[in-house]
């Protein structure tokens, strides 16, 4: 009498078992693997459009805060400014022999004026809108080179594939540096370079300053901190490099064509 492991039919029906059921296990592991990596793609996803609808939050209230605070510039302080130079001039003409510091403090009243108004549009999110980054751009770096305390060059190309919103925040990254600059470089002049390379725009901003401390500057310093959340919400990425004679930021965006 044979044994039953002898029989070769049972041998057969006992592998073909034996596959089914490691294939089985095999297969319910790489559905459980491919469960897992989508699991934790779409918690990676939620978690992105979480972080990004919170920094467009944060944004949008910046900005409208900006908004706000042109619209005061314009409305309230702009109409003392005005009524002062009005009052100026009234005394100027009622002078046979005006002094010359009347004068000139009338001059330089009106030049406040002028600088304050276009403070005052650079702030208007509604003015913003209707120009393109080029042209905002080129309406601040005629505002702070008027004032002769820092001296600004802008090269770039005629037109780059940004949507009219991604301009607004583009633009006002290179505000935010553009302040950081005046207030803290001792800068004297500063290039700014726009090209659009490969699906790519490069925005680099160069100046001749005293550089800053980067492991301190770059993680305390506000400014710095909203040009990465607004870099970020781009999906871009913007590096600072700095030495004892200048500092390179270089924002490097991605861009569609259309």
């Amino acid at each position: 009498m044979r044994y039953i492991t002898e029989d070769p039919f049972i041998i057969l029906l006992l592998s073909v078992f034996l596959i089914l059921i490691i294939s089985f296990i095999i297969v319910f592991i790489i559905f459980y693997q491919k469960k897992q990596v989508t699991h934790l793609y779409e918690i990676k996803t939620m978690q992105q459009d979480f972080e990004n609808n919170l920094l467009q939050s944060r944004i949008e209230t910046q900005d409208e805060t900006m908004n706000q605070l042109g619209k005061e510039l314009h409305d309230n302080i702009g109409q003392l400014l005005n009524s002062a130079k009005l009052l100026i001039g009234i005394t100027q003409r009622k002078l046979i022999d005006a002094p010359d510091t009347l004068t000139i403090a009338n001059e330089t009243l009106g030049t406040a004026i002028t600088e304050m108004r276009s403070l005052s549009k650079s702030l208007n999110k509604e003015w913003l809108q209707q120009f393109n980054f080029i042209e905002n751009l080129e309406t601040e770096i005629k505002r702070i080179n008027a004032s002769e305390s820092l001296k600004i060059l802008f090269s770039h190309e005629e037109y780059f594939s940004l949507k009219t919103d991604e301009q607004i925040i583009l633009f006002r990254i290179v505000q935010e540096a553009l302040q950081n600059c005046i207030k803290h470089s001792g800068a004297k002049n500063v290039i700014i370079t726009l090209k659009e390379q490969d699906e790519l725009l490069f925005v680099t901003i160069a100046d001749d300053g005293i550089g800053f401390n980067e492991s301190e500057k770059l993680n305390s310093g506000v400014g710095v901190i909203n040009m990465r959340h607004r870099t970020k919400l781009l999906g871009g990425t913007i590096n600072f490099q700095s030495s004892n004679q200048g500092t390179n930021i270089i924002i490097q965006l991605p861009v569609k064509k259309d």
